[in-house]
């Protein structure tokens, strides 16, 4: 799967320590309902159901025998259905499960969802011994929603993998502007092509925008060229890791306007590749972003507002680098190494009663209650 939360478990599980077993279990494979992928890119719906089939009998088993410790990854609407039943399966079993919150925005479930079936769900979610989230407007939020008190509903945003060294950037073949996400409304994907096509025409021909991710790309393209701004604008697709550092580390700024978020992993990356990063405080961005001095903040969905921000780093390379320079000093309080020491005394307080603060990586001795207990990672669609 693409996404955020896929980039999160590539960058976190090959860094835990050898007393963490890691199993993977997954619940969807393909977006079956994207009209932008092709048929090869699409999964079936019968496809998709023998992967949960598949993904539930797994879960029952170790359930009822070793009774790892799970970590539940969860997005929104058919995310949280699938994983909503694989909680309440969890909790009858009362196993000792995690439940790590993804989503972008606050609209959780299908408006068709039945009033009894949504209460089920959070029956589900409230049974978690931990449920992390990535900033503090989340962290509020599911408190609400489960009826949790704040010791259970844990504050851990995500991890920036920070690179050893950052370029020079200079500004003689013009300025690249980076967006990096699924090209969409909720992105602010349209309103970004049209604060850019509102720019003068000289500042305009001084930079290029690369728009990079899947999602409604023709849509994208389509108003790039109404808006006359097309020979300046590209849109490579959705690109593999290498490419996204290489697009990082060509760029001047990231951009990023979205109308919703939970904490978006391209933030963190434009932030530890030292970029001016404009975008908005949706989701709780505001935690770590601060206008003026690591960022750029605009309002969502006010193109002008981000039409001057443009303008701003467009005319200031000095206010581009400056913004460059703290936007990395922020991104080093999230490091990955701070993450994965956090998430395993989380794993080893649940396994073996050992204080979730401890620091050191010395595993439990082999008689101990739960030492051999994996944490199982059920991975969420992005969808």
């Amino acid at each position: 799967m693409q996404g955020g939360i896929t980039r999160v478990l590539d960058c976190v599980v090959k860094r835990l320590p050898e007393d963490v077993r890691v199993g993977h279990i997954s619940t969807f494979t393909r977006y079956t309902g994207d009209p932008e992928a092709g048929k090869s890119a699409k999964g079936s719906r019968a496809g998709q159901a023998l992967v949960y089939g598949w993904a539930v009998a797994c879960v029952l088993g170790l359930g009822l025998t070793t009774k790892p410790i799970f970590h539940v990854h969860v997005s929104r609407r058919g995310s949280l259905m699938r994983k909503g039943v694989v909680c309440c399966m969890l909790r009858v079993l009362r196993c000792r499960y995690v439940i790590h919150s993804h989503p972008a925005d606050t609209d959780l479930f299908h408006s068709w969802m039945p009033a009894v079936a949504r209460r089920w769900v959070l029956w589900g979610f409230a049974g978690a011994d931990r449920v992390l989230v990535l900033t503090r407007f989340w962290q509020e939020h599911f408190m609400g929603l489960l009826g949790l008190p704040e010791g259970r509903v844990l504050l851990m945003p995500n991890p920036a993998e920070l690179p050893a060294e950052i370029p020079q950037r200079s500004r003689k073949g013009g300025m690249q502007l980076l967006f990096l996400g699924r090209l969409g409304s909720r992105k602010g994907t349209f309103d970004l092509i049209r604060a850019f096509a509102g720019l003068p025409e000289k500042l305009r021909a001084e930079c290029r925008l690369i728009m990079a991710g899947d999602g409604e790309v023709e849509v994208a393209r389509q108003l790039a060229r109404e808006l006359g701004c097309a020979d300046r604008i590209s849109f490579p697709g959705w690109v593999g890791a290498a490419d996204v550092n290489q697009l990082l580390r060509e760029s001047h700024a990231l951009v990023l306007p979205s109308y919703a978020e939970g904490m978006a992993m391209a933030l963190l990356e434009g932030l530890s590749w030292s970029l001016a990063v404009v975008t908005t405080g949706a989701g709780g961005n505001e935690d770590f972003l601060e206008d003026g001095r690591n960022s750029l903040l605009v309002t969502p969905g006010n193109v002008e507002e981000i039409r001057t921000a443009l303008t701003r780093l467009i005319e200031s390379p000095e206010l581009a680098e400056q913004l460059g320079r703290a936007a990395r000093v922020t991104a080093t309080r999230y490091s990955v190494e701070q993450y994965v020491e956090t998430l395993s005394g989380l794993y080893r307080e649940l396994a073996w009663g050992v204080a979730a603060q401890t620091s050191d990586a010395t595993p439990a001795p082999s008689n101990a209650k739960g030492a051999a207990s994996p944490a199982i990672l059920l991975k969420a669609t992005t969808q």
